[in-house]
């Protein structure tokens, strides 16, 4: 009667045993850390099948204290046996500079459960690791001290002329590219360069070129008047030698002016009708005038 009695008491307290809440730590080694290494360790925390973790007590990852960061945290919840199991796997990383084999200490944290009884506190103890120095600290001992002395090391030679000589280099470059492009756009101080007429006049043409043909006569008076604005005055055909002096850019186009010139001369005051034919050679003409402008 009485093994009876036991028995049915024990059966009762089955339960409440299979009810507690366990914590159990795995580290990946206990010893032979360094300074900068990783340390992994899984924690994995049991409790009644209802029970609810707090995700707020979780751990955050950063700097626990001098010398120990918390770098990763991860959790995974399964149910294992009728109880609910927590798997904790921690990254900690170690910048302990050890002199010498010891031990170091890794802080517990608090975990929050609730179940249908209530809420719980579960403290996940601290543990501790076993660090290594990377080499030893202490040299061999020596009779004299000056034994312990070494020369100073002699500092490299930097030669900065190479580099001066470069940077200088890039800078005249620079300079030159911008004056191009200031003389180009004519900009200040080359706002004043000399107006490229014939430029103007043969995009003036190319824009008009059907009309060109309908009215020759006002194309070629407005060849005339650009050639006087580059010579600076009234430009005859008896000038074009002195013109093509002071303007040698537009030496290799001589031909093409006395051509001009003649034939404006047959249209103006030789009584001849337009040239079907001159349309075409008068825009080729100023074309040329323009290159020949750009280049010089």
């Amino acid at each position: 009667m009485r093994m009876a009695c036991i028995a049915l008491m024990l059966a009762a307290t089955l339960p409440a045993w299979a009810q507690e809440t366990a914590v159990r730590i795995h580290s990946a080694r206990p010893f032979g850390y360094f300074v900068g290494d990783l340390i992994h360790a899984r924690i994995d925390v049991s409790a009644p099948a209802d029970a609810v973790l707090s995700r707020a007590s979780l751990p955050n990852p950063g700097p626990l204290n001098g010398s120990l960061d918390l770098r990763d945290v991860k959790l995974s919840e399964t149910l294992e046996n009728g109880a609910r199991l927590w798997r904790l796997d921690l990254t900690y990383q170690n910048f302990y500079v050890a002199l010498d084999a010891r031990e170091i200490e890794i802080p517990g944290f608090d975990l929050s459960i609730s179940t249908a009884t209530g809420a719980q506190t579960v403290a996940v103890p601290p543990w501790r690791i076993g660090v290594s120095p990377l080499r030893e600290v202490a040299p061999q001992k020596r009779e004299q001290a000056s034994d312990y002395l070494r020369p100073d090391g002699s500092s490299a030679f930097v030669d900065e002329a190479t580099s001066l000589n470069l940077a200088f280099g890039a800078g005249a470059a620079a300079l030159l590219a911008l004056a191009l492009v200031a003389r180009d756009r004519a900009w200040p101080p080359f706002q004043q360069r000399q107006a490229r007429v014939f430029s103007a006049l043969a995009r003036e043409i190319s824009t008009r070129r059907g009309a060109v043909d309908d009215h020759l006569a006002a194309s070629i008076q407005s060849v005339h008047r650009a050639l006087d604005r580059a010579n600076g005055a009234i430009l005859l055909s008896g000038d074009l030698p002195e013109f093509l002096r002071r303007r040698p850019e537009f030496k290799p186009l001589q031909v093409d002016f006395e051509r001009f010139f003649e034939t404006s001369k047959r249209l103006f005051f030789g009584g001849e009708s337009s040239k079907d034919d001159y349309a075409e050679q008068l825009a080729q003409f100023v074309s040329r005038l323009a290159r020949q402008e750009r280049a010089g």
